[in-house]
């Protein structure tokens, strides 16, 4: 009888069990994506910086708008 309560959870747990293993996979793929997409974000922004520097205030407005939303964000 305790056989069968036992074979009857691993039955229920291993699908649970394989499930999350899947989600913990799908999860650990997509902080990597975030975290290259923040690398570039941050690449672009120190060009961005250095150009205005370099351009003085000739920079394109909707330059430094873009810019500042990305910041913000």
């Amino acid at each position: 009888m305790a056989d069968m309560a036992v074979s009857f959870a691993i039955d229920r747990l291993l699908p649970l069990l394989t499930e999350e293993v899947n989600l913990l996979k799908s999860v650990h793929k997509e902080f990597a994506d975030i975290k290259d997409e923040l690398e570039s974000i941050q690449a672009f922004l120190k060009d961005a910086d250095r150009r205005a520097t370099a351009d003085g205030d000739n920079t394109d407005e909707g330059v430094k708008t873009w810019v500042k939303q990305l910041r913000e964000a």
